[in-house]
């Protein structure tokens, strides 16, 4: 009964399809690029440059009512020479680790950190820590980007982002047509641990060493017919279980369309890992949003306001989760943003309540 649920619920997604192939107007366009499209990385030459983001929350529901220092990331970029380059995010999540407290509830950890050689605009060869293609919100998830506070139940349980995994390979952009645009990235890393079997998030693999001696492979090809329209596949395969004989696959979708103030997006994923007890998990989430009163304060003419309305929806097998979130948020700057959300969710308890957040590239 959970599998045909979720099928029914695929007709949340269907709108998304329908909407790309309507004839539209020229608008903004999201595309890859994604650690070299930070707004601290200008063109003043070589050197290094130093950037990041940083998001504040206040959760308020029945069980909790309580502030969260959640995410602080300095980002890295070094300009070996015009071709070659170096990056890194170092992520600080609640604080990072408080010594001599007796706990912690924190962390500070490597999110990225990258060689690029680029022989040209459509090969680039890549090796380090790598942020995994795998669906379109794992390689777009910092908080200033999203319109909610929240990332997507998807995007956490099928699709464990932040997922980053050691490993190298080769990205590059095509140009297949006048305005279409393809990019694309292939890479072999050390992939899940045996963890997945209970949990894709508990089973993300370690950036030191490989449980096993077999690597995995992951990918993700992005299309852009015109401007306004951009969608992805991607996939992450291999042996996961310490004796390297068991497979995990994880498939996902995505696609972003706006056309004038209107935004829809979306993405669905599906894991098959063998031998696990509940061996095919799945889940998706549809988001809309609207734009609006641009530039409405004096003081901010580049302001601009959005409402949002996104449902998600997962079957871990063990157990199904749908949730719910209506937003708004105010962008003084495209880079700055102040969002409140309410979200109907049911787990373990009711979880329903508010957010309210703030988050900044610097």
């Amino acid at each position: 009964m959970k599998k045909v649920a979720m099928k029914k619920n695929l007709f949340f997604v269907l709108p998304f399809c329908i909407c790309a192939l309507l004839p539209h107007e020229a608008v903004g366009q999201e595309m890859g690029g994604h650690q070299y499209d930070k707004p601290y990385i200008n063109d003043g030459g070589g050197g290094a440059l130093l950037g990041g983001y940083i998001d504040h929350e206040l959760l308020w529901n029945r069980e909790k009512k309580t502030f969260d220092q959640h995410r602080f990331i300095p980002f890295i970029h070094a300009e070996v020479n015009e071709r070659i380059h170096v990056l890194a995010e170092l992520e600080f999540e609640h604080g990072g680790v408080v010594k001599g407290s007796g706990e912690s509830d924190g962390e500070i950890k490597i999110e990225f950190a990258a060689l690029d050689i680029a022989f040209s605009e459509a090969l680039t060869y890549r090796a380090g820590i790598i942020l995994a293609p795998l669906g379109g919100f794992n390689l777009n998830h910092d908080s200033p980007l999203n319109d909610l506070t929240n990332r997507p139940l998807v995007a956490r349980e099928i699709v464990p982002t932040t997922l980053s995994e050691s490993g190298m390979g080769l990205f590059g952009t095509l140009y297949p047509g006048e305005v279409a645009v393809l990019d694309y990235e292939l890479y072999v890393v050390n992939g899940f641990n045996g963890n997945a079997a209970t949990s894709l998030r508990a089973g993300r693999g370690s950036l030191k060493s490989d449980n096993n001696e077999q690597k995995s492979l992951t990918g993700r090809v992005g299309y852009s017919p015109f401007l306004g329209l951009q969608m992805g596949g991607s996939f992450h395969v291999g042996a996961y279980d310490d004796a390297g004989s068991r497979r995990l696959g994880i498939y996902a979708l995505d696609a972003v369309y706006s056309r004038g103030p209107f935004e829809a997006r979306g993405e669905y994923a599906t894991a098959s890992v063998d031998g696990a007890e509940f061996d095919v998990r799945s889940g998706y989430y549809a988001q809309v949003g609207y734009h609006f009163l641009p530039g409405a304060l004096e003081a901010f003419p580049n302001s601009i306001c959005t409402a949002s309305l996104r449902y998600d929806a997962i079957d871990l097998g063990s157990r199904d989760e749908t949730r719910i979130t209506f937003g708004f948020n105010w962008r003084p700057i495209e880079e700055t943003v102040l969002k409140i959300d309410y979200e109907t969710y049911e787990q373990d308890g009711d979880k329903s309540g508010l957010l309210l957040s703030v988050a900044s590239y610097f």
